[in-house]
C-alpha cells in the first residue's frame, strides 16, 4: 500500500513466526503463499530466515516481469518449479536486476543473497539513499489522490466488496490466538480498534 503521501506501508506479513532471533534459528511450519515459498520450506526440513530474502526476490521478480518466476496454475507443478526449474530471466531485465534477482533467488540457502548491507549495497540499489528513503526525505514518483485520510477511492472495489467479520475469539486489543497446533509459536495483532 501507499500512504497518502506515496510512501510505501508494508501491511501485511500474512503468518510472522515469533521468537526466530538467533542467526541460526530454524522453524518447520509450512505456511506462506505457493508462489513466494522458498525450496526448504517445501523440502519441509526446517528452514530460517533465508526463506524471507528469497520471498522477496520473488516479489522484485514479480515486480519488473509481471509474474513471480516460478508461476504456474497447478501448484503442485509450481511446487516441482520452485525445487528444480532454471531461473528464467527476460531480456528487458537490466542487467543489475539479473544479478540481484539470481543472488536472492539462489535455491542453495548458503550461498543465498541474505545480509541486509550486502543487498543494500547491491549495484540495483545505488540510486537509493537510504538514509533519506528512511527519514521519507525522498519524494515518490506518485502521490495518490486523496481528499482526506480515510479516502478510499484508490482501492479496488473487488476488496471493498469482501465480508468483515470479527470472530468472538478477538479480545479487546484486537490480538486473536488460534487454537489450531499448526500455528503454535505465530499471533496475530490487529490495528488498533
Amino acid at each position: 500500500m501507499l500512504t497518502a503521501q506515496g510512501h510505501i506501508q508494508v501491511t501485511d506479513f500474512g503468518l510472522s513466526k515469533e521468537g526466530l532471533f538467533d542467526t541460526d534459528a530454524r522453524t518447520g511450519t509450512f505456511c506462506g503463499t505457493p508462489e513466494y515459498l522458498a525450496p526448504e520450506v517445501l523440502e519441509g526440513k526446517g528452514y530460517g530466515k533465508a526463506v524471507d530474502w528469497w520471498s522477496y526476490g520473488t516479489l522484485m521478480f514479480e515486480m519488473l516481469v509481471g509474474l513471480p518466476p516460478f508461476y504456474c496454475e497447478d501448484v503442485q507443478q509450481m511446487y516441482t518449479k520452485i525445487m528444480t526449474a532454471d531461473l528464467e530471466i527476460p531480456e528487458s531485465v537490466s542487467s543489475t536486476a539479473k544479478d540481484i534477482l539470481v543472488k536472492l533467488l539462489e535455491r542453495n540457502v548458503d550461498k543465498r543473497l541474505q545480509d541486509p548491507k550486502e543487498i543494500k549495497q547491491h549495484p540495483f540499489f545505488a540510486p537509493i539513499d537510504w538514509e533519506a528513503l528512511l527519514e521519507k526525505r525522498i519524494t515518490p514518483p506518485w502521490i495518490p489522490d486523496v481528499k482526506s485520510a480515510d479516502d478510499i477511492s484508490n482501492i479496488d472495489e473487488v476488496f471493498l466488496q469482501e465480508r468483515v467479520t470479527v470472530s468472538d475469539d478477538d479480545d479487546e486489543s484486537g490480538s486473536f490466538e488460534p487454537e489450531d497446533a499448526n500455528f503454535e509459536g505465530f499471533t496475530y495483532t490487529g490495528g488498533q480498534k
